[in-house]
């Protein structure tokens, strides 16, 4: 594990076998906002680099043999709309939708995955991109939101 590991609740992290850390990593539970359980599971042999943050008000599922590129954001949770007269900054209502990473992907750096998406196996997500929908196993995707830009066979 590199420096500057951040562990908001370390009883809902679970990290597997031989996963390798860099540094500035952050995994935040978001439960004084959600009123849930929130969960981080990060499977077997998965590789994190510079300044990952992961964000969960439900459940955030990392599957094996993943490689995460640098100043990547996982998020499983939003807050709602503020009503008028409410400030932004006393605003602590979230909408949080599980997220899913399935085995043997790869994320390029400075991806964002918002709440609610599930990646599925071997699928490789472009640098830069907002992950906003589900993304069919074995599939390239990129851009501002993802979108397909081919099949692995």
């Amino acid at each position: 594990m590199g420096k500057k590991l951040l562990m908001s609740k370390p009883g809902s992290v679970w990290i597997g076998d031989r996963v390798t850390i860099c540094e500035d990593f952050i995994l935040e539970d978001l439960l004084p906002f959600s009123g849930l359980s929130p969960k981080i599971f990060i499977g077997n042999n998965c590789t994190i680099l510079f300044r990952f943050q992961c964000n969960a008000g439900e459940s955030v599922k990392i599957g094996d043999n993943v490689l995460i590129a640098s100043n990547v954001l996982i998020t499983d949770s939003d807050h709602i709309v503020t009503p008028t007269g409410i400030s932004v900054t006393e605003n602590d209502q979230l909408i949080s939708k599980p997220v899913i990473i399935g085995n043997n992907c790869w994320v390029g750096q400075n991806v964002v995955i918002l709440k609610g998406v599930t990646i599925g196996d071997s699928c490789m997500i472009g640098a830069n991109s907002v992950v906003t929908k589900n993304v069919e196993a074995n599939s390239v995707v990129a851009g501002n939101p993802a979108r397909l830009i081919k099949n692995i066979k």
